[in-house]
């Protein structure tokens, strides 16, 4: 496994490249295992002609400012490095995602890794938590020595892969997937059954029915009331469900029309398997259709009892 670090200068003019200043990495024998190699390089900036804050406050500044190296011959340099070992790790996905952007700007290979792996997501699941932890904190955390200054490309890679020895397995894997999926692999269900839905007479009031729109917990059964759909392909729709007690699932809806000219269908909790995970994915993006009526009869009987809260007052004083 290599483990990547990057410190870079998001500049002030209209040219959208974060500028890599600096790629550190490490290689690891395994995750949680030995140091087995490291790599720095410091780079010229040669795209932006000012520096941001961040990039001005960098330790290592002057000797980006002093290289002789641009990116295109770091990064040929950094591939070769990293030869065939296809894993790689860094804290959070931001690294990753500007150096391919640099690869692009500077019409150069993009990386194929086997595997990226967020650690600060893992880290977060193995504290039993979803916020973003620094990087900081967790060497304080797992009491690592704070040999070296922060904001070092090398340095916080080093920092970086030390923090992997903590990490069970089953977390690191997870972290691999897109953030947004964690909040539905964390709690495992038992099998659910489907829900009849309809007959409705059109596809919006089949959308907008009790039937559909009553979900359950799959681990409490709490009805939860949905209040919209995605549109994943004809006559399949999903929507998240959220349990103020047990977190998110997913709900997914299947409806046909039937010769007599109604719409039927079920509602449930699937499996959750890969296959459903990319399925709610393209939902996610696509046409969403809102659920009508819940929060209309909200508003209404707020008001009513704003109305009626008036009129007892009225009537208190004039009594």
């Amino acid at each position: 496994m290599i483990v990547l670090d990057l410190e870079w200068n998001r500049g002030y003019d209209k040219t959208p490249l974060d500028e890599i200043l600096q790629i550190g990495a490490v290689r690891l024998d395994r995750p949680g295992g030995r140091i087995v190699d490291t790599l720095s390089l410091f780079i010229r900036p040669k795209v932006h002609r000012r520096l941001n804050r961040t990039a001005k406050a960098l330790p290592e500044i002057n000797a980006s400012l002093a290289s002789t190296l641009d990116f295109p011959s770091a990064y040929r340099h950094f591939l070769q490095w990293c030869g065939e070992d296809c894993e790689f790790a860094a804290w959070g996905a931001d690294d990753f995602d500007t150096l391919e952007q640099n690869a692009r700007y500077w019409d150069l290979p993009p990386l194929q890794p086997k595997g990226i792996f967020d650690l600060q997501t893992a880290f977060s699941l193995t504290l039993g938590t979803m916020q973003n932890i620094a990087l900081w904190w967790a060497v304080e955390y797992c009491q690592i020595p704070e040999c070296f200054s922060y904001h070092n490309a090398l340095h916080d890679a080093m920092y970086t892969a030390l923090t992997t020895a903590w990490i069970p397995q089953h977390l690191l894997e997870l972290s691999a997937r897109p953030r947004w999926t964690l909040r539905y692999l964390l709690r495992p269900y038992p099998p659910q059954s489907s829900r009849a839905v309809g007959p409705c007479p059109s596809l919006t009031s089949a959308l907008n029915s009790r039937a559909a729109r009553k979900g359950l917990c799959p681990l409490c059964e709490e009805e939860i009331w949905i209040q919209g759909w995605n549109f994943h392909q004809q006559g399949i729709y999903y929507s998240d469900l959220l349990c103020p007690a047990h977190g998110h699932f997913i709900c997914r809806l299947t409806l046909s029309s039937q010769a007599d000219g109604t719409w039927r269908g079920h509602q449930e909790v699937p499996d959750l398997t890969p296959a459903l995970l990319e399925d709610y994915d393209r939902a996610r993006k696509g046409k969403h259709c809102l659920c009508k009526g819940g929060a209309k009869r909200r508003r209404r009987y707020r008001r009513r009892r704003k109305d009626h809260r008036y009129e007892r007052n009225d009537t208190a004083q004039a009594g």
